[in-house]
């Protein structure tokens, strides 16, 4: 039997999280018994990003071909046509901002984008028969089938390995970029300022966070400028390619906080696995309590609730009681959603 070659294509960015999940498929492909490349012809690479991803320049290397559309339909009607060469049974959509289904809104965010939502629709259903969305729960649209597509790297630490708080060089980091999450990020720094003691060693790393936002997504990446500095937040540059997972380890809580569009939606994305691999305490947004699906019965405890500056405090106070449940938490979801167990879950989809 030929081994299977799986070309992916997709807008791939250095810093962004489908860049870093792609990466990681490459990484167990041998073990899997399958390879893995990026479609030069089909994708837009930022040119940083190309050093650190397989790339294919001629398609006719697949077997199956692995579209991923996130806030852009990036292939031209040449690009389509092209995508024909893999036979159409052995492609497959991967749609990780939820563009199949209704239209969701929240607020000014949708998911349609600046597309209409028919024109989504009919884009997939032109390409593919198989729509896989890594949507939690029991609300898939009609004609999509789960599939988590991000999965959970390998454990950097087990949370009880990690030492006291007071001696970590951060009590409470963020690393990702400001995109719709504003709100969340400023209300949670506003908790951590109003803990007792308040938590002073905190630092955001990404984009936007600070300065001018980016042109084309105002609304997007809007942020207050001088507002963290002038709380005392450290605010550092996206950390670099590889490095997320070691990164989040420098403190003792990494947030979660999630598109609120995707939260609606209940979909998943890269940090809620990549801060579980890194074993620093996850504090939970309170929309994301579906994560229950995926953290099972201990998500309450990571969940802001009604006084988050006091749910931050007792973190930090009292370690081991998150700790504990959090180990347990990490080697059950690595079990079922590393990388190499979802990419041969990826090939069931097109035998």
């Amino acid at each position: 039997m030929t081994t299977p070659r799986i070309l992916f294509a997709g807008v791939f960015h250095w810093n962004a999280g489908s860049s870093h999940m792609i990466a990681e498929y490459a990484r167990v492909a041998q073990a899997v018994g399958c390879e893995v490349g990026v479609s030069s012809q089909l994708s837009r690479l930022d040119g940083t990003v190309n050093a650190h991803l397989p790339l294919v320049d001629d398609i006719t290397w697949a077997t199956h071909l692995v579209l991923v559309f996130e806030n852009a339909q990036f292939l031209s009607l040449q690009q389509r046509e092209l995508c024909e060469v893999v036979p159409r049974q052995r492609r497959i959509v991967l749609d990780p901002d939820g563009h199949w289904g209704p239209q969701v809104c929240a607020g000014v965010d949708n998911n349609a984008g600046v597309d209409t939502i028919d024109s989504w629709h009919k884009l997939y259903a032109d390409l593919s028969d198989v729509i896989l969305q890594p949507r939690l729960g029991e609300h898939l649209p009609d004609g999509a089938q789960f599939f988590s597509y991000f999965g959970m790297p390998d454990i950097h630490r087990l949370a009880t390995d990690y030492p006291n708080p007071r001696t970590m060089p951060y009590e409470l980091q963020y690393v990702g970029a400001n995109w719709w999450r504003w709100k969340e990020m400023t209300s949670l720094l506003q908790a951590a300022g109003a803990s007792r003691p308040p938590i002073h060693r905190i630092r955001v790393c990404g984009r936007w966070w600070t300065g001018d936002p980016h042109p084309d997504h105002l609304l997007a990446t809007a942020n207050e400028p001088g507002w963290m500095e002038e709380r005392g937040v450290e605010v550092a540059p996206p950390v670099p390619f590889g490095q997320v997972v070691s990164a989040m380890a420098q403190a003792a809580i990494t947030p979660v906080l999630a598109r609120p569009l995707l939260a609606r939606m209940e979909l998943l994305t890269p940090r809620m696995f990549e801060t579980l691999a890194s074993g620093s305490i996850p504090v939970l947004w309170p929309d994301l309590g579906h994560l229950s699906a995926l953290y099972g019965d201990d998500v309450e405890l990571f969940l802001l609730g009604g006084d988050p500056a006091d749910t931050l405090a007792q973190m930090l106070r009292d370690p081991g009681r998150y700790r504990r449940p959090l180990a347990a938490i990490q080697r059950r979801v690595h079990e079922r959603f590393n990388y190499r167990t979802v990419l041969a879950e990826l090939i069931q989809f097109t035998l």
